[in-house]
């Protein structure tokens, strides 16, 4: 295996390769997603959730619960899980926003976060181990045989706050929408009717945030008649097979119990099958749970057809999420 630049942590990205390099980077990340770690987070992203909302409350009664809620949890999860210092954490932020918010921003202003948030990083890496946290854990196994490298880990870490940030936030506004659409679940979440999970499964199956995942083919393959090529760019919808009608029936409904709790796609499947999967499902449920218990009368504060939209590359989100209570 020919070095990785330490400086470019791009090129050790883990969803960039497949095995046998990627099967060792799983099993050494693995390791750090253990249930103790995510019951550790649970308490954390329960603490945080409940804070959020009653700041929300002091200030009156609506919000944007997109940059008051969806967006700070998520990433102050992130920063806990990294052992991002608290001195660092709202530039943490404000770069991960340039990065992954991106949308409508000049592209010097982008490359320039981005380059930023790269150094930000490496510097935090470079001053592991300090704690108990993901990546002082990655940094003391990086002496073993096969533990990852400097570049390794920085690329760990980068990869797993943009996978971890925005599409959990997103995740959060949308299912509040549903929940507003479906009030039934959400007055089961606030008096305890409902399981928790089910609710959450269903709307991570529901999940509409990306309009496709660009794939390019490995070699010829024959589909249902049609010949794809070798080299060929594909565009590979999930969101459509979570809704197929011959697995979920009225796919596009959420009906939590059904049983198709875990048969969805929305995190991949296979050797790429998402790390922090068991880590959105928790800070989801939290973030739904508190929100039901703290504002049992939550609602949304526009008509559905009033909330924006937008799209960046292949990902579209919710401009805003303007509520009351």
């Amino acid at each position: 295996m020919s070095p990785v630049d330490p400086d470019d942590p791009i090129a050790a990205f883990m969803f960039l390769t497949d095995p046998p390099e990627h099967t060792r980077l799983r099993r050494q990340v693995s390791r750090a997603f253990t249930e103790r770690r995510i019951a550790g987070l649970r308490e954390y992203a329960t603490s945080t959730a409940q804070d959020l909302v009653r700041s929300m409350l002091a200030v009156g009664d609506g919000a944007d619960l997109q940059s008051a809620f969806a967006y700070p949890l998520p990433i102050a999860v992130i920063s806990e899980l990294l052992g991002i210092p608290d001195a660092g954490r709202d530039k943490f932020r404000r770069w991960a926003d340039i990065v992954l918010r991106s949308a409508g921003l000049p592209d010097d202003e982008v490359y320039t976060g981005f380059e930023e948030l790269r150094r930000f990083v490496i510097d935090v890496v470079d001053a592991k181990p300090d704690g108990a946290d993901l990546l002082s854990q990655l940094v003391v196994d990086s002496g073993e045989g096969d533990g990852l490298s400097r570049a390794e880990i920085n690329a760990m870490a980068l990869g797993l706050l943009m996978a971890g940030y925005i599409t959990t936030a997103h995740a959060i506004t949308t299912g509040v929408v549903r929940l507003m659409l479906r009030r039934d679940f959400f007055t089961g979440l606030t008096e305890r009717t409902v399981d928790p999970a089910a609710v959450v499964e269903e709307l991570l199956r529901c999940q509409d945030e990306e309009i496709g995942i660009q794939r390019i083919a490995q070699r010829d393959v024959e589909f249902r008649g049609a010949l794809i090529k070798h080299g060929d760019t594909i565009v590979v919808s999930r969101v459509g097979a979570n809704r197929d009608p011959d697995v979920f029936g009225q796919g596009d409904q959420v009906r939590p119990g059904g049983d198709n709790g875990r048969a969805h796609l929305t995190f991949g499947f296979g050797p790429h099958h998402c790390l922090g999967a068991a880590l959105a499902r928790m800070e989801l449920t939290v973030a739904l749970v508190t929100l039901a218990t703290m504002l049992p009368t939550l609602e949304l504060a526009a008509p559905l057809t009033e909330i924006g939209w937008q799209s960046d590359g292949m990902d579209i989100s919710l401009r805003s999420l303007p509520v009351r209570w």
